[in-house]
């Protein structure tokens, strides 16, 4: 069974992988880096090239339930003169009760997300298997129509605190080298 920081994993890789997604119409991911923390979750992620573009086949185990103290740090980075620029970036804390703002991205993404299996935004994350099979974007998706041609990164960085802790540990790295035509 996953615990609730592992749930809270893999729903934030698939918030990543979504994001890495739905930025264009056709997208070609190169290459994807990820480590996540054997104490929380074990992933596999696949890539996979077609014609139309790539999509992203992303499975993984949480080991506990997660409802607090989740951080999420993404960052969008774009190649401009042959070194890579940050366009946009945020940084959270999920599941936060405080937190009265959503951002209008996160409800777009989600519905796409539960298209194509048990990943979601929703808190708490609850320990258990988590996956997402030949997730994609389509070509007019608001949000794909959103950005240009070029080559970018999408960086996703998750750590967890747990309540009395004044550390966070990390939990995963995910970054996704994409091209957009």
């Amino acid at each position: 069974m996953f615990s609730s920081s592992q749930k809270l994993v893999w729903r934030n890789v698939a918030i990543l992988v979504a994001f890495a997604c739905m930025i264009a119409g056709k997208i070609m991911i190169t290459k994807v880096d990820y480590q996540s923390n054997p104490d929380y979750v074990t992933m596999n992620v696949q890539v996979n090239n077609e014609t139309e573009g790539s999509t992203v086949d992303v499975s993984g185990n949480l080991f506990m339930d997660v409802a607090q103290g989740v951080f999420v740090n993404i960052e969008l980075d774009s190649k401009m003169d042959g070194e890579y620029m940050t366009m946009i970036g945020t940084s959270k804390e999920l599941c936060s009760k405080e937190d009265t703002g959503m951002d209008p991205v996160v409800p777009l993404l989600n519905e796409e997300l539960e298209k194509f299996g048990n990943l979601t935004f929703n808190c708490p994350f609850e320990k258990g298997y988590y996956q997402i099979r030949k997730f994609r974007m389509s070509n007019d998706h608001m949000l794909v129509k959103m950005v240009p041609t070029g080559e970018y990164i999408v960086k996703m960085d998750l750590q967890h605190q747990q309540t009395n802790a004044t550390d966070k540990v990390q939990v995963f790295k995910l970054s996704f080298y994409f091209e957009i035509s």
